[in-house]
């Protein structure tokens, strides 16, 4: 690490005098969108999650007791005005009811809370489908035996459903320390419009935590390699979101080094000598 560090202060400066493929060009362009996508899902789920924690307070409930009352989980849909909606809902008898609703903007909560008497506890079809799916994207991580790289319960962020119907999750492991967020340990599974899981994958092969209090103050960002794929990927995009400094990403399978800065994915240049 400590090489790949010093290499990318003197090459950061340097002109690229090789191209990608355009399927590769054509896939870091689609990882910006989707990577920008899930840490939109992941703002609301966080911070939606604050508001409710501190709502629980104010009912003198903790997070037991919720849990006694039935709730079971979280989903976040799209909602009207480009606002996204964190639903926590709870499951009694077989049945799913919505407990708490709060819409979302960026990262700030603008409206929401606990539902009242006379409040429509059903959930939106669309709902519905996100909360099963989102049970079996953690049965199948479960299944797979996947591996997390921090101590944290693993993460889901589940999205809406694709053109074709299908619908990605995501199950990843989660920051739980300030500084550090975890560039492995993340998982993606595709359901099909009639449940069925289509394919799944990993991210990554082993662990590499991003730990930004670490790196030297002349270097240019935190490097990483990648094995599985010719370009960055929607997670590591992701992760740029999540940390203060620029990643780099060099990619196995061709030498390329590419610059991930707060979603922005730039092509750098081939590398001579790959670490």
């Amino acid at each position: 690490m400590r090489r790949l560090l010093i290499l990318l202060a003197a090459l950061i400066a340097s002109p690229a005098w090789a191209d990608p493929t355009e399927p590769e060009l054509a896939a870091a362009r689609e990882a910006e969108v989707r990577g920008a996508e899930i840490y939109a899902y992941d703002q609301a789920a966080w911070h939606s999650t604050d508001r409710m924690q501190a709502d629980l307070k104010k009912r003198k409930w903790t997070l037991d007791k919720a849990q006694q009352e039935g709730m079971a989980g979280y989903i976040v849909e799209p909602a009207a005005d480009g606002l996204l909606l964190a639903t926590y809902y709870g499951v009694r008898d077989g049945k799913t009811f919505a407990m708490a609703r709060y819409w979302v903007r960026g990262s700030k909560v603008e409206r929401g809370g606990f539902l009242k008497d006379g409040d429509d506890p059903a959930l939106s079809p669309l709902a519905l489908r996100l909360v099963e799916t989102r049970g079996k994207a953690v049965d199948a991580a479960i299944e797979q035996k996947v591996f997390r790289c921090t101590r944290g319960n693993l993460n889901t962020v589940v999205l809406p459903p694709r053109a074709d119907g299908s619908i990605p999750a995501y199950v990843m492991s989660s920051g739980v320390e300030d500084g550090v967020f975890p560039a492995g340990g993340h998982y993606r599974y595709v359901f099909g419009a009639d449940g069925k899981l289509l394919s799944s994958r990993a991210f990554s092969k082993s662990c590499v935590n991003v730990d930004s209090r670490n790196v030297p103050k002349k270097a240019a960002g935190f490097g990483v390699s990648h094995l599985l794929d010719p370009q960055p990927t929607e997670i590591h995009v992701f992760v740029s979101y999540n940390v203060p400094i620029t990643l780099f990403v060099i990619t196995q399978s061709n030498g390329n080094l590419w610059e991930v800065a707060r979603g922005k994915v730039t092509f750098k240049q081939v590398m001579k000598d790959p670490i």
